[in-house]
């Protein structure tokens, strides 16, 4: 599968049943409203790409991000992501805001080392790998987003 020192960016692509009113730990207590929900995050840390698509995966037990409080609740139906030894996170999310639907609808979450309000998105209708690929492909051309996993 992946190496353990491999390194990137990610997506989750989560689903959200119903509306809910959801506790993401200190950031505060929030209304989700059903839909689809896409994450942006980055793996440069100890077990790398492989280790963040294992923690994401697996239930929450004891929450750590903010992402965890979200997965409680939400179905995970795809990751993407792009190995690579640059950090593109903050890049990735510039283009998700780009994707038609994208909305933001908490601060702050998961971006509490980024200059952008939020690493969440929501959609009222699936967003789609491929849309979100164009975008990367246009200003990374070298860069090839692959969908790691899917629940369907």
């Amino acid at each position: 599968m992946f190496d353990e020192k491999l390194t990137g960016t990610y997506v989750l692509l989560l689903l959200l049943p119903e509306n809910q009113t959801i506790t993401v730990g200190k950031l505060g207590t929030f209304d989700f409203p059903s839909g689809w929900y896409t994450y942006i995050g980055s793996a440069f840390g100890a077990g790398g790409l492989l280790g963040r698509i294992k923690h994401h995966m697996q239930p929450t037990q004891k929450p750590h991000w903010h992402i965890d409080y979200l997965r409680r609740e939400a179905t995970l139906k795809e990751i993407w992501l792009s190995p690579d030894t640059e950090k593109r996170e903050h890049a990735w999310v510039d283009l998700m805001i780009d994707v038609p639907g994208a909305v933001a609808l908490v601060e702050g979450f998961g971006a509490s080392d980024s200059v952008h309000e939020t690493h969440l998105y929501y959609f009222d209708v699936r967003p789609s790998l491929e849309d979100f690929a164009i975008g990367v492909r246009t200003r990374f051309p070298e860069t090839k987003v692959i969908r790691a996993f899917a629940d369907e």
